[in-house]
């Protein structure tokens, strides 16, 4: 498996189920601005309420294999394994199948992910052991606390500002290296500081 990350603005996302885990999936992908579809025969509440808010479609029935035939990534989460099966081996081999009770059966899996702001890690152990990622996903969480959330903002905003400069590139590698000194991570103050020291070189 390649680990990639994904631009899923404006893409087609076909979820078949309508239960917990189908929801989970979905409120992984809540707010990467996607279009999703769900296709099952009932919902629970909860979908339905995260369906309606964001503006999700809803197709009441079994899916079929020509309800993915346009999506860019196919998840299938129904309650029966017998009916991803089916699903899974009716799909395209070149589209992205997300099987979420046999990963084998796909070829897509979603892995834990620690989001600070711009700053993502995310880790997998490919179906080997969900407990093992499950706890470092834990202790990743308690590693990257929230003051990373403004620190990667921080430097995203430095690095576009840098690269604008018209100083030599040698300079402009210092600058970048310069902000990884832990005190811009936990100093706003600092932040500041550097951020009105680069418009002055301007």
């Amino acid at each position: 498996m390649q680990p990639l990350f994904i631009d899923l603005t404006s893409k087609k996302i076909v979820i078949a189920g309508g239960g917990r885990i189908a929801l989970r999936k979905a409120k992984t992908l809540d707010g990467e601005n996607a279009q999703i579809t769900f296709v099952a025969p009932d919902f629970t509440d909860e979908l339905l309420h995260l369906a309606h808010q964001r503006g999700y479609e809803l197709i009441q029935r079994e899916a079929s294999a020509d309800d993915f035939k346009d999506a860019f990534l196919s998840i299938l989460a129904t309650n029966e394994r017998e009916a991803n099966h089916a699903l899974a081996k009716s799909l395209d081999s070149g589209q992205l199948v997300c099987v979420v009770d046999e990963a084998g059966e796909g070829n897509v899996i979603f892995p834990a992910a620690v989001r600070r702001g711009p700053l993502q890690i995310a880790i997998t152990s490919n179906g080997a052991s969900p407990k093992l990622t499950r706890m470092l996903k834990k202790q990743l969480d308690e590693q990257f606390d929230e003051s990373w959330t403004g620190y990667s903002e921080f430097l995203g905003n430095c690095r576009d500002y840098i690269k604008k400069l018209s100083i030599p590139p040698s300079e402009k590698n210092e600058l970048l290296a310069e902000l990884l000194d832990d005190r811009y991570r936990l100093s706003e103050d600092e932040r500041e500081r550097k951020w009105a020291y680069l418009q002055s070189l301007e």
